[in-house]
């Protein structure tokens, strides 16, 4: 009875210990940031699009993204629906991440620190240079979900700000979509056609 008791409070205490820091993640992140910087600035609004888009396609893992985005609908698609999604939605999220990040044009946004939810899954905080009590971002926290790979490559999966994420919130309307048009084959391509739609195609 008490080696059961000994495990239980073993295996409790390593449950409530605080998650590491990951310096190799938050170097990468940190990396991306500042390559990032001067692409924000762009006045032209076809040259930022262009370089955000190169950036995204260099750092996000789009497919894991959009797979994630799908829900429990991921596994329904049919290889035609692959094939017309994932360009499509390549394209939508890249606005998407414009148009967040857009309204940080002209600051520098520094990582501050990093929590491993598992050895491939960390989150990354940023904040906004400099920014001052009572500015606009004082409070703001810039969040980046980073995946690691098993060969240690890394790439970002998500991205936030104070705890509102992207992807999660791509995938609360897609399943939405989908399941608002049955369900099924049919509701993928309400989906489909909806990107088609909102990327001007």
């Amino acid at each position: 009875m008490r080696i059961f008791s000994f495990v239980a409070a073993l295996f409790a205490m390593f449950a409530l210990a605080p998650a590491y820091a990951d310096e190799a993640a938050e170097a990468f992140v940190q990396a991306v940031l500042d390559e990032a910087e001067p692409a924000f600035n762009l006045t032209d609004e076809d040259a930022r699009l262009e370089a955000i888009t190169a950036l995204v396609d260099k750092y996000v893992d789009m497919r894991k993204v959009g797979f994630f985005t799908l829900g429990q609908y991921a596994r329904r698609m049919s290889d035609e629906q692959k094939a017309a999604y994932f360009p499509l939605f390549r394209k939508y999220a890249t606005l998407i991440y414009r148009d967040a990040l857009s309204e940080y044009s002209g600051e520098r946004l520094v990582v501050t620190n990093s929590i491993d939810r598992s050895e491939r899954d960390i989150i990354v905080n940023s904040e906004v240079a400099g920014a001052q009590p009572g500015q606009q971002f004082a409070n703001l926290v810039v969040h980046w979900r980073v995946y690691r790979s098993r060969d240690g490559a890394m790439s970002v999966v998500d991205a936030g700000a104070n705890d509102i994420w992207l992807a999660i919130e791509q995938r609360s309307q897609f399943t939405s979509i989908i399941a608002n048009n049955g369900g099924g084959a049919a509701g993928i391509d309400a989906l489909i056609a909806q990107l088609r739609k909102q990327v001007g195609e």
